[in-house]
């Protein structure tokens, strides 16, 4: 047993020295991992609100895919480990910054249970959501209003886990003891509410989550929160839909919220029925501005239009709900197998906020809105990046996308494939291959250079021309000048004022002879690319 924990200080040794450029979410080993998968999951949390501290337990019940001895798990290094039992029985373990090794020699095709307990003061958020940790603080009449969001740090900082973003278990169970009369609101659908046996001063909520679930989604919501609930009629019958407020806000909520159902109605149109009908639809008011928390949305946008009120002048809806719940498809049930892959969740949810636009205020609206999008893209790294320090792979990622749309000349089909990614990927961990593969199967074209132009490397490609003259007509040169030597997407272009037409531009120098043109009206459709134009003088 000495020589068995020797050996998993020394792997832990092995981790942390030779991890330092790797993403928090790419620390461990994937070997080691592949070995236990994780199918079900009964995490137990008592809160003491004023100590700001946890204590808890999480019964993990995995399947063996090998013979292994040794597990690794996570739990953030603040919080402490008092005891680990694997199938009820007390094992050694080894915890060294935020990793837990659990030492148990496991067969292969074996079910086992690893049940941790824990407990300590989790740390607080220093940004959130982007920020992750605890938010403690109160509301308009003192009283506590606690909120957690954990989507960079994952679920460890508050609550032992396998953190892997390749694994979700299939279900979860989730236990919340909190003082009278807090309510503690999390993911899935509100089994219990009984008195908490070890404490008559709390009430525990138990909820139960049926679909699979990220840690970094599994959140908890406590404050004197009033509730209401309303119910969809939607793809696949009826959706419970659960709204948990500052009861000094309800009138105000119950007014505002009313655009949740139409949004729910656009959305499945758009990408197929709501993800999650058996756990619901929740929207939680917290104290940071919103999370995309799977069934349970962290709502703090304080009932204002488009993002804390700022929003273009022809849009009338609260940003936080609908990206929030793009999420739902984009993200929560299609969702990334590592960071590099986050586009796929990002891009998206915020290319969906346009589609919601074109829905509801119409093809114009969506353009105005887009336009509003490309203002904010810096262009300084590349979307699928190892550590994003801006929103490109929001706003770019939006815009390539809508570009894509653009240059298929074929709605039915793009729309078919949005939907179809959802239909096909449901409930599914998918990676940027994947989601390529299959836009290019149903789309019948090769993309691999559009793709690789536009998610690997931060520079736009650039439509460069000019114009020369030949008797009585005038020659247009053109080409693309990008980053990808194979790069060769057709565009649009106008001449004097007519309707757009198609040119195919390519990396070497092309001609059109024209006619009767004016060469200062010829326009390039930048309000349906993501380009740079560039006029050779």
């Amino acid at each position: 047993m000495i020589y068995r924990i020797l050996v998993a200080f020394l792997y832990l040794f092995c981790i942390f020295s030779c991890s330092e450029e790797q993403p928090v979410f790419e620390l461990q080993n994937k070997e080691i991992l592949g070995c236990y998968d994780l199918n079900y999951s009964y995490l137990k949390v008592t809160f003491s609100l004023s100590d700001k501290e946890i204590k808890g337990s999480n019964a993990m019940y995995f399947k063996s895919e090998c013979s292994i001895d040794t597990l690794i798990l996570d739990l953030f290094e603040n919080l402490i480990v008092d005891s680990v039992l694997l199938d009820n029985k007390l094992v050694s373990f080894v915890k060294e910054s935020n990793k837990l090794l659990v030492i148990g020699n496991i067969e292969k095709d074996a079910f086992f249970c690893v049940d941790v307990f824990y407990h300590g003061s989790p740390i607080t958020a220093e940004n959130p959501p982007w920020s992750g940790g605890f938010v403690w603080a109160n509301d308009d009449d003192h009283l506590d209003w606690v909120g957690v969001a954990c989507q960079q740090e994952s679920g460890a900082l508050w609550f032992p886990s396998k953190h892997n973003l390749a694994d979700e278990p299939d279900s979860m169970r989730i236990s919340l003891s909190v003082p009278v009369p807090y309510i503690a609101v999390s993911n899935g659908k509100l089994m219990s509410l009984r008195r908490d046996e070890y404490n008559n001063k709390n009430h525990v909520f138990e909820w139960l989550v049926v679909n699979p679930i990220n840690s970094y989604n599994v959140t908890c919501n406590i404050a004197n929160y009033a509730h209401f609930q309303d119910t969809l009629q939607g793809e696949n019958g009826s959706l419970n839909l659960d709204y948990y407020v500052l009861d000094h806000n309800l009138f105000l909520a119950k007014k505002h919220f009313k655009q949740v159902k139409p949004m729910l109605h656009v959305f499945e149109n758009l990408f197929g029925e709501y993800p999650f009908y058996e756990d619901g639809y929740k929207l939680v008011e917290t104290n940071y501005v919103g999370m995309e928390h799977q069934s349970c949305i962290s709502y703090g946008n304080r009932y204002m239009k488009g993002y804390l009120g700022a929003f273009p002048s022809n849009i009338d809806f609260d940003f936080i709900i609908i990206h929030e719940t793009a999420h739902e498809w984009w993200g929560n049930s299609v969702s990334m197998a590592n960071r590099r892959d986050m586009w796929i969740h990002e891009s998206f949810a915020t290319y969906s906020e346009a589609l919601y636009v074109e829905q509801v205020y119409g093809y114009d609206a969506m353009l105005v809105y887009l336009n509003h999008q490309k203002a904010k893209i810096l262009n300084k790294e590349p979307i699928i990046y190892h550590d994003h320090s801006n929103t490109d792979m929001y706003y770019k990622g939006s815009w390539m996308l809508h570009t894509l749309r653009t240059m298929l000349q074929n709605d039915s089909i793009w729309m078919n494939i949005l939907k179809g990614l959802q239909i096909n990927f449901r409930h599914q961990i998918v990676n940027t291959n994947d989601v390529i593969e299959y836009i290019e199967e149903q789309c019948g074209y090769d993309l691999d250079s559009f793709f690789e132009q536009y998610l690997l490397h931060h520079e736009l490609p650039v439509f460069e021309y000019f114009f020369t003259n030949m008797n009585d007509s005038v020659i247009l040169n053109f080409k693309w000048k990008s980053i990808s030597p194979s790069f060769d997407m057709p565009l649009l272009v106008k001449i004097n004022n007519a309707s757009y037409s198609w040119i195919y531009p390519e990396q070497d120098w092309k001609e059109v002879i024209l006619t009767d043109i004016i060469a200062e009206e010829f326009q390039v459709a930048e309000e349906l690319f993501l380009i740079d134009v560039n006029e050779i003088d």
